[in-house]
């Protein structure tokens, strides 16, 4: 294949574009990526904590199971960065905090019966050692009716109704058992051989990711644009010619559209088939992060599940009882998020009153804390970071190869009904597939 032989123009540089300007870079072909901020990543991106330092917006962690992630960290060489560790997992129910996750915290929690817990571990055991592609049996139940008559309705009411209903709101009654059933068996395959739960995240988190896809597309030859907004996607003769930016038109011989699709729709409004017609019907639910930085350990847990009726939040992450950011000297990072409707009340809230209100919520949880252990807090909010995994999932997730000739979408409805990961939905997976297609296209 001749050195830019084809031109192929990337919307989107978050970790899809990223990956796929990267492969296609990698066999010679001319690359333009076009981002429309002024940093590359999108959900994965970083922040600065302080002057010197910087932090993910929305954590993360590698499993065991995220072969393309692992494989990408070894090729662009910063399988060195790669680290591994026990964490702990917690869960606050009835106005105490329990240590929960692990055989023997599973035995020594009190608000189960004997019976509930063997029949917990083993339907867990069971969703573990599954085939990947389990979840197809399960697609079309719902998963409140799927979990109830799996792990018992104790066990159910108990550890998983509330946070599903958090996390997904008003969608949470139709939401399809194979969702939940692919997190479990994920995180289930990530665990130690005693059952503990075993992650990893790279040392510079995800912006070291970012920073080495972003170095190596351009060491081979392709273009990264920043602060670039696209109008309009120019189609002539039902196939792609570029893009209209700025009243100039941008040819490209093939595009490929990595951003959220509620955001790029209106780049493709002339288009009028059922195959956009479903994309423009796609449901999804935003995303609302507290990030705050405090000046001592909070708990001992990685992840905290809340089930707690009288508390509006899911859950707690204590970054830095994974990642311990030596850099922070001994200060910890917390993540509070909330999956909310963008009208939502609270998804509209001010800063402060949230940070009050979560202030109180710690407070319940942890005696001890105090709002003055707070050195300081961020507020990130994302209108479309979660698609609804409904039991019609399956007949919604939209081809990657569009009607358009030469044009393809990418979004994480496509890797449904896994959840968003850098490994998937974010998405080397995603990135590595758009350009997989465009590749053989030319060769053939």
């Amino acid at each position: 294949m001749s050195k830019n032989s084809k031109h192929v123009g990337i919307l989107g540089g978050g970790i899809a574009g990223l990956v796929a300007a990267y492969e296609l870079s990698k066999v010679g072909i001319r690359v333009t990526l076009l981002e429309k901020m002024s940093r590359l990543g999108g959900l994965a991106g970083s922040f600065h904590v302080d002057s010197d330092n910087e932090i993910e917006k929305y954590y993360h962690f590698i499993c065991k199971t995220d072969y393309s992630y692992l494989q990408m960290i070894s090729e662009l060489g910063i399988k060195s960065k790669l680290r591994w560790k026990t964490t702990k997992m917690g869960l606050y129910y009835d106005k105490s905090l329990y240590t929960f996750g692990d055989p023997l915290s599973l035995i020594l929690f009190p608000h189960l019966s004997m019976l509930e817990k063997i029949r917990f571990a083993w339907t867990t055991m069971k969703i573990k050692s599954s085939n990947y592609l389990g979840w197809k049996n399960i697609s079309k139940l719902i998963a409140f009716e799927w979990l109830n008559n799996e792990y018992g309705k104790r066990n159910f009411e108990m550890l998983y109704k509330p946070l599903i209903n958090l996390k997904f709101r008003n969608f949470a009654s139709e939401l399809s058992a194979a969702w939940i059933w692919a997190r479990i068996h994920r995180l289930g395959n990530s665990r130690s051989l005693t059952q503990k739960e075993y992650i990893g995240y790279l040392e510079g988190g995800s912006q070291l990711y970012i920073d080495a896809l972003e170095a190596s597309i351009q060491k081979l030859g392709g273009e990264i644009k920043l602060n670039f907004s696209v109008d309009k996607i120019v189609v002539e003769n039902n196939q792609v010619v570029g893009v209209f930016s700025e009243n100039e038109l941008k040819n490209y011989d093939f595009v490929i559209s990595t951003a959220p699709l509620p955001n790029v729709v209106y780049l493709f409004s002339d288009q009028d088939s059922p195959y956009f017609d479903n994309i423009r019907s796609l449901e999804y639910i935003g995303v609302m992060v507290m990030v705050l930085r405090i000046n001592q350990k909070f708990s001992k847990y990685f992840w905290t599940n809340i089930s707690e009726q009288t508390m509006n939040i899911a859950g707690l992450i204590e970054y830095t009882n994974l990642n311990p950011c030596h850099y922070l000297k001994g200060d910890s990072i917390m993540y509070i998020p909330q999956y909310l409707p963008s009208d939502h009340n609270l998804y509209l809230e001010s800063n402060e009153n949230l940070f009050s209100m979560y202030c109180e919520h710690l407070s319940k949880i942890q005696p001890e804390f105090d709002k003055s252990w707070v050195k300081d807090y961020w507020v990130f909010r994302n209108r479309f970071a979660q698609p609804i995994c409904d039991i019609h999932f399956e007949q919604k997730i939209p081809d990657m190869k569009t009607p358009i000739k030469n044009f393809y979408i990418t979004d994480s409805y496509q890797i449904q009904p896994d959840d968003r990961t850098i490994s998937k939905s974010t998405s080397t997976d995603l990135g590595k597939k758009a350009a997989s297609y465009i590749i053989d296209q030319i060769k053939t």
